[in-house]
């Protein structure tokens, strides 16, 4: 089974997938997050992993939109514990240290350990893996990079100083996006469903979109507003709530939330995720 990831060997997303599948399937390094997408849709990979949300930074507001763009299902979730490294070249220094790269949620989860280095300039890159890297293939001698610790082993890079989040409950919660949708499930696991909508421009549109569930005692565990491109000030809304799209309450539920929408898409039905630590080891 092929898993399609954004980023180069040693990020977290493929950690993640690792975690969520087992380490004995192939996983399939892709460029940018959209490409994990079009990997899925175009058959070159059967699922694919995507950061959705970090506890500390939010929400990735990019894999929102391309959830939007694409036809396919969420068909899972994980949650990764996520530890930082602060990983450079063997030889070099902290106080040689001039550019600190990584991904932009990276630096940010980070930024209060960066202040230690307040001449060095925050390089963000596509990838907190492809930061390693570069830094490795570039040879530079006056760069760090904020990366998982899977990174340094997979590049033969030295650990500079660990666990530099700002914050140790640092959790990063990804999907599983596949082709088709789930429709059979774990009877002890807890489902959850993501639909995503816009609302009729009535008063109170959104308190009357939200009651639907609450007069069903359906607990949301989420809601994330984003813009309708070409649209100004128009809003999708994109909502997870406990329960499976076809079970009765649920389904009452998005039935008479068609009633006040001029769009609605359900986006997948799925167990929800468990939280679980990265597994670091030689390959």
């Amino acid at each position: 089974m092929k898993i399609a990831f954004a980023g180069e060997r040693g990020s977290f997303a493929e950690l993640a997938a690792a975690q969520y599948f087992g380490p004995r399937q192939t996983f399939v390094s892709v460029p940018e997050f959209e490409d994990v997408f079009s990997a899925v849709s175009r058959g070159r990979a059967n699922h694919g992993i995507i950061p959705i949300e970090n506890s500390l930074t939010g929400s990735i507001h990019q894999n929102y939109d391309e959830l939007l763009k694409c036809n396919l299902s969420i068909t899972g979730e994980i949650f990764l514990r996520v530890s930082h490294f602060l990983i450079a070249n063997h030889g070099v220094k902290p106080h040689n240290i001039k550019r600190v790269f990584s991904h932009p949620q990276g630096l940010a989860q980070c930024k209060n350990h960066l202040k230690k280095f307040p001449d060095a300039e925050c390089v963000p890159v596509s990838n907190t893996a492809y930061a390693v890297k570069k830094i490795r293939d570039e040879r530079l001698l006056d760069a760090a990079a904020v990366a998982s610790f899977q990174a340094a082993i997979d590049y033969d890079m030295n650990v500079l100083d660990k666990n530099i989040e700002d914050n140790k409950a640092n959790i990063t919660r990804f999907l599983i996006v596949s082709k088709k949708p789930k429709t059979t499930f774990a009877s002890s696991q807890p489902l959850k469903t993501s639909v995503v909508f816009s609302l009729k421009n009535l008063p109170g549109a959104l308190f009357r979109g939200l009651s639907v569930f609450a007069l069903r005692d359906i607990d949301l565990v989420k809601i994330e507003s984003r813009p309708v491109h070409g649209k100004p000030f128009e809003y999708l809304f994109y909502l997870d709530f406990e329960g499976g799209s076809n079970q009765e309450r649920q389904a009452n539920a998005l039935n008479h939330l068609k009633e006040i929408t001029v769009f609605l898409r359900v986006l997948g039905s799925y167990e929800r995720g468990r939280l679980v630590k990265p597994e670091y080891k030689k390959r």
